[in-house]
């Protein structure tokens, strides 16, 4: 009996892997630049096309199109099709793709475009941001699809953000090149505030270069200049509500009131980083590991909260961690389905913490 044949599995190129063959001069005629980071992704597809497109080639051959002003195919198709003017190829960028908005027959002259590129032209699709996605690591369909259709064709890269080693390692170097120096600790401590977004953690870096001014940064000077988004304080919210800190628990969830936070994400954030802790206390009282952990509930490249959650967790007492997520399940499921003002729905983040703690 014949074996049924198997659909090759889709795996995009990471940006290194895509970055190696351009500088070998291994071009493609398409390609697809998505993902999340698109503080690592704009950049690269600006070098791609300053690359392949000399600034004195570029009044003739280079054409510009963004999809969040407007979408006119035929102006694309014409684009691709157009032969170079005294230079190797034409360049055509075309910004702000989700096939999720486009009508079924623009999706469908797009694909036929990029099926049908001439040797002369290449086309560098841009494409990032959370709307692409269905869930942390899956695009929707539409875009799933469309990924796999550009992977026949040319170059899939996807710009997921790196884990905190990897970005940690970046922001060592921005801190050697503008001749100051930060510990491999308190790196990786910027790169967690950051939540390893390069756009966020590149204007953080900044700020703090200048602020160290050839010298050192160090952990205070990141306290007190680096801007703390909720989702990078959900960990030190619930390790210090598990440790009774009254007085930096209610004065943090006063600084991100005052942050027009909604009540739900701050609840939110705080219940993954309980559930971390959970995990961590539990696997440890079963003598398992952090790579333990984090395999069997697949952390990939936050592996680090559980790192974090194994130090932390040794004290705590596995009853307490319990107790404080039924405090907030039900604090949630209070927010959800009951109408309550937004003071009074700030009093009840403010009351589980307080029950919590009790």
């Amino acid at each position: 009996m014949a074996e049924k044949t198997r659909k090759p599995i889709y795996r995009p190129l990471s940006p290194s892997e895509c970055g190696k063959a351009i500088k070998a001069k291994e071009y493609k005629n398409l390609y697809f630049l998505y993902g999340r980071d698109t503080g690592a992704l704009d950049p690269f597809a600006k070098k791609l096309t300053d690359r392949l497109c000399p600034k004195e080639d570029r009044v003739m051959n280079l054409h510009s199109f963004d999809m969040s002003d407007g979408f006119d195919p035929e102006a694309l198709a014409d684009a691709v099709q157009v032969l170079p003017m005294f230079a190797e190829r034409v360049v055509v960028v075309l910004s702000g793709v989700n096939m999720d908005a486009l009508t079924r027959s623009a999706g469908d002259l797009l694909r036929s475009i990029t099926a049908d590129i001439p040797e002369t032209t290449v086309l560098i699709i841009r494409a990032g941001g959370d709307k692409l996605y269905k869930s942390r690591k899956k695009l929707t369909d539409k875009n799933q699809r469309f990924a796999e259709h550009c992977a026949k064709y040319g170059a899939c890269v996807e710009f997921s953000y790196r884990g905190v080693s990897d970005c940690a390692k970046a922001i060592i170097s921005a801190a050697e090149r503008e001749h100051c120096v930060i510990s491999r600790k308190n790196a990786e401590y910027l790169a967690q505030l950051c939540l390893c977004e390069t756009a966020h953690i590149n204007m953080e870096m900044e700020k703090l270069c200048s602020y160290a001014y050839g010298g050192e940064i160090d952990r205070e000077a990141i306290d007190a200049l680096c801007v703390r988004l909720v989702e990078s304080d959900g960990y030190t919210l619930a390790s210090n509500i598990l440790k009774g800190n009254a007085l930096f628990v209610f004065k943090r969830l006063e600084e991100l009131r005052a942050q027009n936070y909604e009540p739900t994400q701050i609840l939110a954030v705080i219940s993954m980083s309980l559930t971390d802790l959970y995990r961590a206390r539990l696997a440890r009282s079963c003598g398992r590991t952090p790579d333990d952990c984090s395999r069997d509930f697949d952390y990939g490249k936050r592996d680090f909260a559980v790192r974090s959650a194994f130090e932390d967790c040794a004290g705590l007492d596995t009853d307490r961690i319990r107790r404080t997520l039924i405090l907030l399940s039900d604090t949630e499921l209070r927010l959800k389905t009951a109408s309550l003002s937004t003071d009074a729905a700030h009093l009840a983040v403010e009351q589980f913490a307080a029950n919590a703690m009790a």
